[in-house]
């Protein structure tokens, strides 16, 4: 199958477009293949505007893991609804993609589009992406976690309250050399999330200006002894993702979850504190 790319710039005029060899499009699949970190966030094309706005691939092999529709701005994006998108670190691929256009583009278009590729790479809008994506309270975004099966089962509560996907059932001090105690306790499993990174705080009702507000409860329910953590989105209210289970933002009884000392928490009988989370401070594995 064959590979087109598209530089989508132009507002009046077609925009460039050109079929990539069989040697370039092998490489583009061993580019696609390597390991990228996956993000919540859509490319600024998403909403348009005026100027270059990335890559568009039309057509990408089967054996390509990754169905990348756009790549601009440090964003791979999937061309699959709700599904998540990918970090292209340093624009590799952009501008890999870019130094196949042949005489498709001329000298001056392709200077005009390396800078604004530089601009990305080097303090620009993409790397605003990613610190926004490091600091920014996340969405209630459960595609993220639930869509696909691996990444559902391989991560845990822990993982969903830090907005990070490790694929490694993510517990409390494991990333900070010292896993929590056994059984669970307030103290105990704070105590680990706090050597992670995790700050304790006694009031919940603050915007950070970095990071977002997470809980932490335990149940010392006779034959189920256990932690649980709650996360609250940019929308004020919170989710959570039960172990290997779907992420969502109801409670046990079906409610959408507005505060988590008093939603429906079943056998998670102890309440024990809230705590500010910086995602790109926390060590969690």
């Amino acid at each position: 199958m064959s590979v087109v790319v598209t530089i989508d710039m132009y507002s009046g005029r077609p925009n460039p477009t050109w079929e990539l060899s069989k040697t370039e499009a092998q490489k583009l699949r061993e580019l696609l293949q390597k390991d990228h970190e996956p993000t919540h966030l859509k490319s600024p094309a998403a909403a348009g505007h005026l100027g270059y706005r990335g890559i568009q691939i039309s057509s990408v092999a089967e054996s390509t893991p990754l169905s990348i529709a756009r790549v601009f701005d440090g964003v791979l994006e999937t061309d699959q609804t709700d599904a998540q998108n990918f970090v292209d670190g340093n624009s590799e691929i952009e501008e890999f993609l870019v130094g196949t256009a042949g005489l498709q583009l001329d000298g001056e278009e392709v200077t005009y589009i390396q800078q604004e590729i530089q601009k990305n790479v080097k303090g620009g809008a993409a790397n605003t992406l990613r610190d926004i994506e490091l600091f920014a309270v996340p969405p209630y975004d459960p595609g993220k976690w639930n869509n696909d099966p691996f990444i559902r089962r391989n991560n845990n509560c822990y993982n969903y309250s830090n907005d990070k996907i490790t694929n490694t059932f993510a517990q409390p001090g494991r990333g900070s050399g010292q896993e929590g105690p056994y059984p669970p306790s307030c103290s105990g499993t704070g105590a680990a999330s706090q050597r992670d990174g995790q700050r304790p705080i006694s009031n919940p009702d603050i915007t950070p200006a970095q990071g977002h507000i997470i809980a932490l409860v335990v149940s010392t329910t006779p034959g189920f002894l256990d932690y649980h953590w709650y996360r609250r989105d940019n929308n004020t209210m919170w989710s959570h993702k039960p172990g290997g289970t779907p992420a969502t933002n109801r409670d046990n009884s079906g409610r959408t979850i507005s505060d988590p000392r008093t939603c429906d928490r079943g056998p998670y009988n102890i309440f024990c504190g809230f705590y500010h989370c910086i995602p790109s401070e926390t060590r969690i594995r």
